[in-house]
């Protein structure tokens, strides 16, 4: 069976298993899954088993507008300014009412009730746009909360945003910038280069030396540049996350000017593997519940 195929079944297992338990018990089945051992959510220890207990727990309604890929934007005028914000060309209730027409020839379309609903146009004309609406479509009649657990998509307002899609020049691939930020001050910086193909992911500190570890994906081979607005970058991560216990604020660097990406509260679904898996321990000392 292939890489591709077994994700997809495992990804099917986990939906059917969020289905047919409760918030807890579906947390304490799949984290075992995960690392094969219990989650202890008395006293939890580890960085991804603090994330989860903060799904159960922290259930704060301010988070439904702040991980709202649309109602996000507002804040982050409030807090930073509208400079910082990609280029939108309209949100939508319904696919219908999207007029491919008088969009650009490049946009990203993004649901705002979810993580990872998106579909990328790097050319329109090459755009199968009856495939397009019919995987939105799913996702206009999906809940997050309900796939997989994330308490602060239960209450999203279903729709599809469409941004204009950054991109550098020469082709060269774009850099996600991620600030883990642990009660208001950056500690790592994770950074994800080819997310749709190739993907690499590394991690770096505050003067951007490259860590020892990693997350699920692949390293990079070579250190990436460090990008000449970092301190702007670190001091926009403590301003955004200086209301959390812990949030990943991500950036994108393009063209010499920054752009928000999003506000993350539970990276992984909660249930990501660290190489060396030490590293959950030490970043969960960090998290202070």
């Amino acid at each position: 069976m292939s890489q591709r195929m077994t994700t997809r079944l495992k990804r099917i297992l986990l939906v059917i298993l969020r289905k047919i338990t409760n918030d807890v018990l579906y947390i304490k089945i799949r984290y075992f899954i995960t690392y094969k051992r219990f989650i202890k959510l008395q006293k939890p220890n580890t960085f991804f088993a603090k994330i989860n207990w903060l799904k159960l727990y922290d259930r704060n309604p301010f988070y439904t507008r702040l991980v709202d890929k649309f109602e996000v934007r507002e804040h982050i005028k409030e807090k930073i300014g509208s400079e910082y914000l990609i280029e939108n060309f309209g949100v939508y209730e319904d696919t219908e009412a999207i007029d491919f027409d008088k969009l650009p020839n490049k946009f990203i379309l993004k649901a705002t009730h979810g993580a990872a609903w998106q579909i990328i146009c790097e050319d329109k004309n090459k755009l199968d746009i009856a495939k397009s609406k019919k995987i939105m479509n799913k996702w206009l009649k999906s809940n997050f909360y309900e796939m997989w657990g994330e308490y602060v998509y239960k209450k999203v307002r279903p729709r599809i945003v469409c941004e204009a899609l950054l991109s550098n020049e020469n082709n060269q691939a774009l850099v996600d910038y991620k600030f883990h930020c642990f009660h208001g001050e950056p500690k790592y910086i994770q950074t994800d280069r080819n997310r749709f193909k190739n993907h690499t992911l590394d991690f770096y500190d505050l003067e951007w030396s490259r860590l020892p570890f990693g997350l699920w994906f692949p390293p990079s081979e070579n250190t990436i540049p460090r990008p000449e607005s970092l301190d702007k970058m670190i001091e926009l991560s403590k301003i955004l996350s200086n209301e959390f216990k812990y949030v990943r604020v991500d950036f994108y660097f393009v063209k010499n000017k920054i752009f928000f990406g999003e506000l993350t509260f539970y990276p992984c679904n909660g249930f990501g593997v660290f190489d060396p898996p030490s590293i959950d321990y030490e970043m969960g000392e960090l998290l202070k519940l």
